[in-house]
């Protein structure tokens, strides 16, 4: 999907990838009625994101099982699974991991274009974007991603909605931080995200081993 990906991919995190033209597997009846009144398209990669979903959780030795969506319209994985899905036009990905090993996942994938300039400010402060690298709004993507990952992690420990402004960019420390407290996280406490560019998309991959204050 994205070259140099299989060099650095954490141990533990199993990882699928489908095309959305390409999800041939039938939705099991329960989410078939999460998606029973959507358009063609979110349709499509709903179906691809589920199907990306059980081939990842197959690696980890588990049968085709349903994936219904929760009220806040997450995914509800199998007992002493933590895991997660993301889509764009190209490609649905899903990550797992055995929740004995890993607290949390939060995947992102985006076509690696530049962000329109009206909403490059909502993703982030200038030094935030700048400390990303100089094409500004190529730069606002990757942070935009980077985000959506790490808050994807943090949700299912603090069930907390937030902002792009929730989280801030340390260029020193290469990290996103939580930049109020955020139960259980406290104000600065950092969610790694590891990033990779290729092939025309962004993917970005946040890991919590441990939870607050032991993150990878």
């Amino acid at each position: 999907m994205i070259r140099g990906l299989g060099d650095a991919w954490p141990d533990g995190v199993a990882v699928a990838v489908v095309d959305p033209e390409e999800a041939t597997e039938p939705l099991f009846p329960i989410e078939e009625a999460a998606v029973r009144r959507a358009v063609a398209g979110r349709r499509a990669e709903f179906t691809a994101g589920r199907q990306a979903a059980r081939q990842a959780l197959a690696m980890l030795g588990y049968p085709p099982i349903a994936i219904p969506m929760a009220e806040d319209r997450a995914p509800v994985w199998p007992q002493g699974i933590v895991g997660s899905l993301s889509h764009c036009p190209a490609v649905c990905i899903a990550v797992v991991a055995d929740a004995s090993r890993i607290a949390s996942l939060g995947v992102d994938i985006e076509p690696f274009d530049p962000l329109p300039e009206d909403i490059v400010h909502e993703i982030g402060r200038e030094d935030e974007i700048a400390g990303i690298g100089p094409d500004r709004r190529l730069a606002a993507r990757q942070l935009f991603s980077a985000k959506e990952a790490a808050y994807k992690a943090q949700y299912p420990l603090t069930r907390t909605l937030f902002g792009f402004e929730g989280l801030r960019y340390d260029q020193v420390r290469r990290t996103l931080r939580f930049a109020r407290p955020v139960p259980p996280f406290a104000k600065g406490d950092p969610i790694p995200v590891s990033q990779w560019t290729g092939d025309g998309l962004c993917l970005s991959l946040s890991v919590l081993h441990t939870g607050p204050g032991g993150t990878s």
